[in-house]
């Protein structure tokens, strides 16, 4: 029996968007791809996630990607870092929803530490609603490496069994399955949604 839904954050609880961060702020819209190539869309930015080099560090390899829009960069994430994320109009509800019928609600997400702190206390609001959540740079590790799934497991003693787990990215899903946790790769609300909904109704079948 499924008794624990576990959401990675972004693209499926919030829409990650880097791209209108930058336009917030003022970066003009000509520059936007080349930044994007230097940062987010950069090996390094993993690096973000994981928390264990410094962000200084990290934005220093960047701009050696595009040393021209050096200042543009460093712009970006001391006054981007508000914008990136928007939260679906679903998240809230969802989790509300899931947990009304008895599920503990739980997060496990790759995500910078403080991004995820400042986001707490704006797009990220549901947090205050659920059980329990890894977040990936305060534990040093990242999906799919194994050890972050097992820190979600042992802080919260759950049974990998009776987890289903909902992420954007197929190898985070693989990482979870190797474990034992059930998944769903998340395309979109509607389509997700419609999957949870069918493993619950199969598993509860089972048991």
């Amino acid at each position: 029996m499924i008794k624990n839904i576990v959401f990675d954050i972004g693209n499926v609880l919030v829409r990650f968007q880097p791209d209108e961060a930058m336009r917030e702020i003022g970066i003009e819209e000509n520059k936007i791809a080349a930044l994007a190539h230097a940062t987010y869309e950069n090996p390094v930015w993993v690096e973000l996630d994981r928390g264990v080099i410094p962000e200084n560090e990290i934005i220093d390899e960047m701009v050696k990607v595009a040393p021209q829009y050096e200042a543009d960069i460093r712009r970006f994430f001391k006054e981007g870092k508000a914008f990136v994320v928007k939260a679906f109009d679903y998240a809230a509800d969802w989790i509300k929803e899931l947990k009304s019928r008895g599920y503990k609600v739980y997060l496990l997400s790759n995500y910078p530490k403080d991004y995820f702190e400042l986001h707490t206390h704006s797009e990220l609001s549901f947090v205050s609603l659920v059980d329990g959540k890894v977040i990936s740079a305060m534990v040093g590790m990242i999906k799919p490496d194994a050890g972050i799934y097992q820190c979600l497991f042992d802080k919260y003693n759950l049974n990998p069994k009776e987890c289903v787990f909902i992420d954007d990215r197929p190898e985070n899903i693989e990482g979870g399955r190797k474990l034992g946790m059930e998944g769903i790769v998340f395309t979109d609300y509607e389509t997700g949604k419609k999957k949870l909904e069918q493993m619950l109704m199969a598993k509860s079948k089972e048991d």
